[in-house]
């Protein structure tokens, strides 16, 4: 059974419908929630292809039909490219290659003899990086060759057989592949060669954009290199002024990039169509300026359904859903579909100047981000969001892309957003919706950046049953006084939360009793505690913790600065007697600065003669803060200490 078959008997059993559609198939994505057949396979000799469009790694695919990557492959060790001249190359499923046979001397272009045919035919021949994107292009019924061994070997081939050919390079999207592109167009054009130069529209290479369900015509043309080059340059008086345009004045500008960031279930789809609806309708915001801009609006919605959720969302906000055009995909020569992404912004550029857009919303970003585009690298998101940019300029039309929220706490609001800070860069305005800290049924709509103008202040709204409708609408109910900073502030960043205040004192108490403690005895004394690390860091910032290293490997060790070590722990004149319980004939008071999380240390027996006392909490394993005879148990609340304090006595 080749992997092909294999593929989808599993994509059959799981119930994603694969349908062939001309040399490929399409099928629901088992990785995510799929409502409209957003994955692609293709067979390939050896092997097959498998693209997921809204994002999802192939790993995840095959982990939900219970299969892995060896399972892509009709031989289970991988596939095997043989040449002409005798060369075998071995790929692993691992993505190793090994060669035997015919080694020595000048190597030859894969596939020679296809290669001469279409030669003698007058036919294009491609030359590409590798074997698999030869097979991959052959399953289009073209003729490609490759060079052994990796994209630096082009060198080490005889180029001699594309004398005078048709010749269409497709460079791989990295800096080999641009390395690749110039080392063969300088060896093949004193060949007499006419040479093309094209990039795949997505994914890093061509075996990524067959795999995807484009063709030989979607194939991107690109430049190449030049010799010389000149700045282009205008002076500024040159230049005519103008005013930026605001759709929504002071929040969203017009013909720009903008982000609306939040958790999920915060309501940022439902905000998104409510904006929809003041724009279609030429409508009045929350805070009462008309919308100077009323036009039609474009949807990519990946996550919800169109017709339970998007047009019940839109008729509950009062929107004119005659002016909205949801994008359902992209059509191929064939007549199927395929999901769309941001690499299709000249189709997108086409739909905004024919329906007059003035918004298009993006729902969720790193759902439309193009095969091969890594969310967390800048180069890669803004040769996205650039073409992007290019487009809402020229048109006038803004670009909402909303975005999930990524997993730290508090910090600057622009850095919480999904992706890389390339994102950020890239859009002219952002948005927050965040929960209220006083009232956990609204929401907080605050401004995250605002380059064109001063900062916006915050709005509230809340999400209600639009019961006619079944869904939730939005209503606003006014302003704010929390910012976006505040609003995603871990309760550790503030000097005066309890937890803080807490972990400074059993620092102080720790490293009082605990003279110059390596720094890991510390964080495991805490860790006991329950206190994070980052509150403890916190903690030993607050009472300026000296720290020294020492030894081979370095150990380091912390403690107290001179202004705390000499006080011990009851003040600059150090313990006294009655503080040690030495002298006080009561023998029952509490040391008030040793209360901390583990709780206040009473005596219980003073006796001088009691044998030396336990050095730790015979429960917990913390140090007691006061080594009392007879004390084996701190003060801590909770079932464990309470019981063992019962036993005890």
């Amino acid at each position: 059974m080749s992997a092909l078959e294999k593929l989808i008997d599993a994509l059959t059993d799981g119930g994603c419908d694969p349908r062939q559609s001309g040399g490929s198939w399409q099928a629901r994505c088992p990785a995510h929630e799929d409502h409209s057949a957003s994955l692609s396979v293709r067979g390939i000799e050896g092997q097959a292809l498998v693209h997921c469009h809204a994002g999802c790694e192939t790993t995840d695919v095959l982990a939900e039909l219970k299969l892995s990557m060896r399972d892509l492959f009709d031989e289970p060790n991988g596939t095997t490219y043989r040449y002409d001249d005798g060369r075998v190359v071995h790929r692993t499923v691992e993505k190793k290659f090994k060669q035997s046979g015919t080694t020595k001397g000048t190597a030859q272009l894969y596939r020679l003899s296809k290669v001469l045919t279409a030669i003698d035919h007058d036919q294009i021949v491609y030359l590409v990086e590798g074997e698999k994107d030869v097979h991959a292009l052959e399953s289009l019924g073209v003729t490609a060759t490759t060079s052994p061994m990796g994209a630096g070997n082009f060198g080490k081939v005889d180029p001699s057989p594309l004398a005078g050919a048709q010749v269409v390079i497709i460079a791989d999207k990295d800096k080999a592949g641009d390395n690749y592109a110039s080392t063969a167009m300088e060896i093949l054009l004193p060949l007499g060669c006419e040479i093309q130069l094209m990039h795949a529209k997505v994914g890093k290479d061509t075996a990524d954009h067959i795999a995807a369900g484009y063709g030989i015509a979607d194939l991107v043309p690109i430049d190449p290199p030049t010799a010389t080059s000149a700045l282009s340059v205008i002076r500024l008086s040159d230049v005519v002024p103008e005013r930026v345009s605001w759709l929504w004045p002071g929040r969203i500008p017009a013909g720009k990039l903008v982000t609306l960031d939040g958790d999920p279930s915060l309501g940022k789809s439902t905000l998104s169509l409510a904006f929809a609806a003041v724009i279609t309708t030429g409508g009045t915001w929350p805070d009462d300026s008309p919308c100077a801009f009323p036009g039609d609006v474009i949807l990519l919605s990946a996550e919800d359904g169109l017709a339970d959720t998007v047009r019940p969302r839109l008729d509950a906000a009062g929107a004119d859903v005659s002016r909205v055009h949801a994008v359902q995909g992209v059509t191929l020569p064939d007549g199927s579909l395929r999901p769309p992404t941001l690499a299709d912004v000249d189709e997108l550029h086409q739909l905004v100047a024919e329906t007059g857009a003035r918004l298009l919303i993006v729902d969720v970003l790193m759902a439309y981000l193009p095969s091969g585009t890594d969310s967390h690298k800048d180069q890669d998101i803004r040769r996205v969001l650039s073409r992007l940019s290019a487009l809402a300029d020229a048109t006038g039309c803004t670009v909402l892309l909303l975005r999930h929220l990524n997993k730290a706490k508090g910090g600057d609001p622009m850095y919480r957003g999904g992706g890389s800070i390339g994102i950020v860069g890239a859009v002219r305005a952002g948005m927050l919706v965040a929960k209220d800290p006083d009232d956990e049924q609204v929401r907080v709509l605050a401004c995250t950046k605002s380059n064109l103008g001063p900062e916006p202040e915050a709005l509230t709204y809340r999400l209600t049953d639009a019961d006619a409708h079944g869904v939730a609408r939005v209503q606003w109910l006014g302003t704010s006084t929390h910012d976006a900073r505040a609003l995603l502030a871990d309760p550790g960043d503030s000097p005066e939360t309890p937890e803080r205040d807490e972990a400074t004192a059993w620092l102080e108490d720790y490293l009082t009793e605990n003279r110059r403690p390596k720094s890991s005895d510390v964080k495991a004394a805490a860790g006991r505690q329950k206190i994070r690390e980052r509150t403890l860091q916190r903690a030993a910032k607050d009472l300026k913790v000296v720290y020294s290293q020492e030894g081979f490997p370095r150990v380091t060790y912390w403690n107290l600065p001179d202004s705390l070590s000499n006080r011990g722990a009851t003040g600059d004149r150090g313990a006294t007697g009655v503080d040690l319980g030495l002298s006080d004939p009561n023998c029952d008071s509490v040391s008030q600065s040793r209360q901390s999380r583990h709780g206040s240390e009473r005596r219980r027996d003073c006796a001088p003669d009691d044998p030396e006392p336990p050095q730790n909490c015979t429960t917990c394993g913390q140090a007691l803060l006061l080594r009392i005879a007879g004390r084996t148990v701190c003060d801590r609340r909770d079932p464990e200490h309470d019981a063992a304090r019962a036993m005890a006595s």
